[in-house]
């Protein structure tokens, strides 16, 4: 993904944010933008139960973000709507939970109200996802 493109990914989902958009706006940005995601020793995907918040996995919209909540390891890279496709039913994506612009992408997780419910309740800062295990 370019500088351009991050930088359009983190535009609009501040953007979303601030209302000025919608988060169907974003989930569009994300569909084209290539993600990064820590790629475990065995074939499978990083997720974590957060009981009554769901399951959740974490995507990087660039490798040193991935590196800064991670550290070292080895990764996938695949646009957003291919990794969409690798996503099990009932699981959210967090993208780049560390930063100010974060992000959920429920839409293999939860209807569109629930989703209206989520981004209205985005500003505050989500616990630190662990998926160290």
């Amino acid at each position: 993904m370019t500088r351009e493109a991050e930088a359009r990914l983190a535009a609009v989902a501040q953007d979303v944010r601030r209302g000025t958009r919608g988060p169907g706006d974003l989930t569009d940005v994300f569909a084209g933008a290539v993600v990064y995601v820590q790629r475990p020793e065995q074939p499978g995907l990083w997720v974590t139960d957060l009981g009554e918040r769901g399951r959740w996995m974490v995507v990087f919209s660039t490798l040193e973000r991935l590196a800064r909540h991670t550290g070292e390891c080895d990764y996938l890279s695949t646009t957003g709507a291919d990794f969409l496709e690798l996503v099990p039913p009932g699981i959210g994506l967090m993208v780049d939970p560390d930063d100010e612009h974060r992000f959920p992408v429920l839409s293999r997780m939860a209807p569109p109200d629930v989703v209206a419910r989520t981004w209205a309740q985005a500003g505050k800062r989500p616990p630190r996802l662990d998926i160290t295990g």
